[in-house]
């Protein structure tokens, strides 16, 4: 069974390093034999936590954070993979209290997709709104 991990991809995210934090999970994991799916997201907008690392674990997304590519291997030490207790460890992501004080409307899939991912936008009813309009469409039933 494959880990779900996500690790912030926008340009602010970058800059912070999480492509060092993205390349370091997917090498430490290699190393330990561990068989993750590493999704690069969007940021959910905490900058002071950046690079934010979620994992998908059976009681929700625990995330940490901010990570360096260097707190990586005590990440994995802690079972992080599991929602370990690690000292970047913030608990479950929607339970942080900067998100449980929002009520996200526009932005309510970031950080939670690839932003760049068709399938993730269809798999999260991107198109909706399209079929809802193409279904009711009179010019359609000429």
């Amino acid at each position: 069974m494959s880990i779900t991990i996500y690790v912030p991809c926008d340009s602010q995210r970058r800059s912070m390093g999480a492509n060092r934090v993205a390349s370091a999970i997917t090498h430490e994991a290699a190393k330990r034999g561990i068989s993750i799916e590493l999704i690069r997201n969007g940021s959910r907008g905490m900058y002071w936590l950046e690079p934010l690392v979620e994992v998908a674990t059976s009681n929700g997304r625990i995330a940490y954070g901010p990570v360096q590519a260097s707190d990586v291997p005590s990440l994995f030490d802690a079972d992080f993979t599991q929602g370990g207790a690690h000292a970047l460890s913030l608990g479950l992501t929607e339970e942080i209290d900067y998100f449980k004080k929002q009520q996200r409307l526009t932005f309510a899939r970031i950080g939670k997709t690839d932003p760049v991912s068709l399938t993730d936008y269809v798999n999260n009813d991107g198109y909706r709104g399209l079929k809802k309009r193409h279904s009711h469409d009179p010019s359609r039933h000429r």
